[in-house]
């Protein structure tokens, strides 16, 4: 079984990019994915609507596209939450995106505390953007006081560091049991370590972009893990995270 827990779905204003219905099934097919984790750019001119779409896609394909809801925490606290609700009760979502660029987000700010709290609330994971050009905000360590506060909520550092911030990611995840880490965009050789440090239960695929999962797949068969642990890190670990 493979999962892809990081993909999205129509239009973005900040990274310039567009994925529609039949990009992402296509993808499910040459792949043989059994689910992909969908959720809105965080620049999507109407991510409410997106996730509209995602659940549609969920019901098209039998199940086979589930959704992470992603929207500004910078609004109302209801509104948020309201949105995070139907989402997660009504559309069957399974998780919260906290995008620390995309949406300008201090883990540790009013905004994204309200993030963990829904999340804890609601049940379900939040998934972290970490790593890349997004420093401070995206920086692993600025999720560790967080990830500690709320020990009943799953912790997904997205691109674990992205390279330039893996260790720091690693350590996080030392730390704290409830973090996860899903390594799109991350260096084989950073993956490699993931996994000896943490184990493959700790460690899930994700790809962040349809041309990028054959590049992830290749990374993982890479590794010269053992076939268990390759079956986690490529969909068991995703799978028990978020209830698939």
């Amino acid at each position: 079984m493979i999962v892809d827990a990081h993909q999205h779905l129509g239009d973005c204003r900040v990274f310039d990019a567009v994925v529609d219905e039949q990009e992402v099934v296509g993808c499910i097919a040459r792949h043989d994915l059994a689910h992909v984790l969908a959720m809105p750019f965080p620049g999507a001119q109407d991510a409410h609507a997106v996730h509209d779409r995602i659940a549609a896609l969920g019901e098209r394909t039998g199940g086979a596209v589930r959704g992470i809801v992603n929207v500004t925490p910078h609004q109302d606290a209801g509104a948020y939450r309201a949105e995070a609700e139907r989402c997660v009760r009504e559309l069957g979502f399974v998780a919260l995106k906290l995008h620390t660029i995309g949406h300008a987000v201090e883990p540790g700010s009013r905004d994204g505390r309200h993030v963990f709290a829904t999340a804890a609330e609601l049940g379900v994971p939040v998934m972290i953007h970490t790593g890349g050009a997004g420093e401070p905000f995206a920086s692993p360590a600025h999720c560790l006081p967080l990830a500690r506060a709320h020990p009943d909520v799953t912790v997904v550092l997205a691109h674990a560091g992205m390279g330039v911030a893996t260790r720091q990611a690693g350590i996080v995840a030392a730390e704290c049991p409830n973090v996860v880490l899903e390594t799109s965009w991350c260096p084989v050789l950073d993956t490699a370590w993931l996994v000896s440090e943490l184990g493959a239960e700790r460690v899930m695929l994700g790809s962040d972009a349809i041309d990028n999962v054959p590049v992830e797949l290749a990374k993982f068969n890479a590794l010269g893990l053992t076939d268990a642990a390759l079956a986690r890190c490529l969909g068991g670990t995703a799978a028990e995270v978020f209830g698939l």
